[in-house]
């Protein structure tokens, strides 16, 4: 009798892990398709109209983290992506990291300005750098400034050494704030709404640490994820980091190229890559916003691309695999049917704890 009630138990959690997971599924299908139909502007203008969906989208994604991810498979998912983001800051900030990619980046301008033609040309140009004797270093006694874009419920905030700023179209809790990163204003000071719920403007330069966990594959359109990224690179200090963490449960060399099209993108934006892993799941990346923009985007200027590499090389987008996947929609009413590919469906969600087979392994 025990073992039918246990039966019992997994498969009705089975069956609510399916229901959730398929809230979220079927949002970012109807967001792209919506993006292929009407464009991506008019795509994320509607997307933004459906206050219920977004509600129902934020609660499905938080009680799928915590209550099916992390404690039914607390070496990946949730646990993994948040452990791993809060280690690299750790090592980067309060244990040397972010001084020795400091000598490491001046180190690199110096062998830049030393390669010009002439001695004339030693003066680094004030537009593209920011050293001054002693400007990098940074002990870090103080909180380690940290925003969290799409975050849900917060769950950097469980430490004392971070000061977290988290935002999302629609939190999950009152400890987060609403903010469409994408069309926020950076200004010169940061601007709360009224009633302190809304985050209506960023100071540029305020943050030490910008955190993008499984948010670039939210936005539907490549465009729309290099802006994301060009505003984290406008609020992060000079030396600060944006770390990225992308799903993706193919192995290691799968989809190398996007992930170099990623760090080429980033580079001529002014950001050098620092770290990357390839997890069981995920993607995890840091990127340091250079002092010298130069720094970074020497890399980008030494690659060269094959025929084959270009159509993910474009000024102003990054891509996903998913950009590169054909998806049928057939409208019906105000109902939006879709079908995905298999691969594409594994590739996006599966590589998370979204996968019913893994919940049911765990409780068999």
């Amino acid at each position: 009798m025990q073992e039918n009630l246990h039966r019992s138990d997994t498969q009705i959690a089975t069956e609510e892990h399916k229901r959730l997971s398929d809230i979220v599924k079927e949002t970012h299908a109807l967001l792209r398709i919506e993006c292929q139909q009407y464009g991506a502007k008019a795509a994320w203008e509607r997307h933004m109209s459906r206050s219920n969906v977004l509600q129902k989208y934020a609660a499905s994604m938080q009680k799928l983290a915590t209550k099916f991810w992390m404690q039914n498979n607390p070496r990946s998912g949730t646990y993994c992506r948040i452990e791993w983001i809060k280690f690299q800051c750790k090592e980067y900030f309060l244990n040397g990291g972010k001084e020795k990619y400091d000598v490491r980046e001046r180190d690199i301008s110096i062998k830049m300005t030393l390669g010009e033609l002439n001695s004339e040309n030693l003066q680094i140009s004030k537009d593209n750098c920011d050293y001054k004797e002693g400007r990098l270093q940074n002990t870090y006694k103080r909180k380690i400034t940290l925003l969290d874009v799409g975050s849900c419920y917060n769950p950097l905030s469980n430490e004392d050494i971070f000061d977290v700023t988290a935002i999302d179209l629609t939190p999950a809790t009152n400890a987060v704030l609403r903010c469409d990163f994408l069309n926020v204003t950076i200004g010169e000071e940061e601007i709360l709404s009224q009633d302190e719920r809304e985050l209506c403007q960023f100071a540029v330069n305020s943050f030490d640490a910008v955190v993008f966990s499984l948010l670039l594959e939210y936005l539907p359109c490549p465009r729309q994820r290099y802006v994301c990224c060009r505003n984290a690179y406008d609020v992060l200090k000079s030396g600060g980091v944006l770390i990225i963490v992308s799903p993706d449960s193919k192995h290691v060399g799968a989809n190398a190229k996007l992930m170099k099209s990623w760090r080429y993108m980033l580079s001529k934006l002014g950001f050098m890559r620092i770290k990357y892993e390839k997890l069981r799941h995920i993607h995890c990346l840091v990127f340091r916003k250079c002092a010298c923009k130069n720094v970074a985007m020497r890399w980008a200027d030494l690659q060269s691309f094959s025929e084959n590499d270009n159509k993910y090389i474009s000024d102003g987008k990054i891509f996903i695999p998913q950009d590169f996947q054909s998806i049928s929609s057939d409208k019906k009413s105000e109902n939006i049917e879709c079908e995905y590919d298999k691969s594409d469906l594994m590739s996006i969600f599966c590589e998370l704890p979204f996968n019913n087979e893994a919940l049911v392994d765990k409780n068999m």
